[in-house]
């Protein structure tokens, strides 16, 4: 077990606790802990500075046909457990990400893994429990597979997230390229409590403006979230079919006060709707902008 509380003195020039820069390197059966529960007082003062807060985090990785299997990655105080930069052919197999950053405490936010840029990925087979910013994230994903990941949530409200899966780009970081993309057959279920706003977030529209295309969504099964699937928006054609997708009636919490959605199951943007095919109009299917659900800062 690798446990990351790094001291201060030994964090100048560096970006996460750990980093791999090369090819071909396998992680196995490893435990990646952060600091979130062993050492609080560290926590909070390296998550409220812009400076030191991607050192409260886990592992940060760039390199082609890394493997990285039967892991667990947790506890991270903020930031993201397992930052994936740029890459090729990467494989991200069967481990769990859980219980990183906290959701109800800003700044305190954590992803559990966030892909920036990658080629002929297979992210698969999975399980994220309350990560707390967006459960899994990317920033663009050409050719890739991302299938069998399983997502759910404790149902505290420290353990909620934004969104669940989020398709994007970052603002001139990243392409929001997802050509060749096979997003299918996961399953999310944020609860009862419905702890996460977002089951499948596609564009970056609640957060900031940035290009998101390409790729298919297909067979993927959401329960418990405030809003199941939310496109918002696309910039090109992407493929968004055969969704088993709750229907959902409430008003949520969210950036800009309370949002109330009425008995939707999904949310295609007028933005989007330019470069989808005409979307079948029913009474579970709003075109709309919403703001970040699920935002509540106690």
């Amino acid at each position: 077990m690798l446990h990351l509380a790094i001291k201060t003195s030994a964090i100048t020039g560096a970006i996460m606790p750990i980093e791999i820069a090369s090819n071909a390197v396998r992680l196995d059966h490893l435990v990646f802990q952060g600091t979130r529960l062993s050492d609080p007082a560290l926590s909070a003062k390296r998550c409220a500075s812009d400076k030191e807060r991607a050192m409260a985090g886990g592992l940060l990785v760039n390199g082609n046909t890394v493997t990285i299997t039967r892991s667990v990655f947790r506890d991270m105080a903020c930031y993201t457990a397992l930052e994936y930069g740029t890459g090729v052919e990467g494989v991200i197999k069967d481990n769990a990400f859980t219980g990183n950053g906290t959701h109800d405490a800003l700044l305190r936010w954590a992803d559990g893994l966030t892909i920036h840029t990658a080629q002929r990925f297979q992210v698969s087979g999975n399980r994220f429990r309350d990560n707390t910013d967006v459960q899994l994230i990317f920033g663009s994903c050409v050719g890739c597979t991302i299938t069998g990941n399983h997502f759910d949530h404790s149902g505290s409200a420290e353990g909620g997230a934004f969104a669940e899966i989020m398709l994007q780009a970052w603002p001139k970081a990243t392409s929001g390229d997802f050509t060749g993309t096979q997003v299918t057959r996961n399953t999310i279920n944020c609860g009862a409590q419905r702890r996460c706003g977002f089951g499948i977030m596609i564009g970056s529209a609640p957060w900031y403006e940035a290009s998101t295309f390409g790729g298919e969504v297909t067979d993927n099964r959401v329960r418990g979230a405030m809003l199941a699937l939310n496109v918002d928006y696309l910039t090109g054609p992407m493929v968004i079919a055969r969704n088993d997708l709750e229907t959902v009636s409430g008003t949520y919490p969210s950036m800009c006060g309370p949002q109330r959605i009425s008995g939707a199951s999904a949310n295609f943007s007028p933005r989007s709707r330019t470069v989808l095919p005409p979307i079948a109009t029913d009474t579970t299917t709003t075109a709309k902008h919403y703001c970040i659900l699920n935002y509540a800062i106690r």
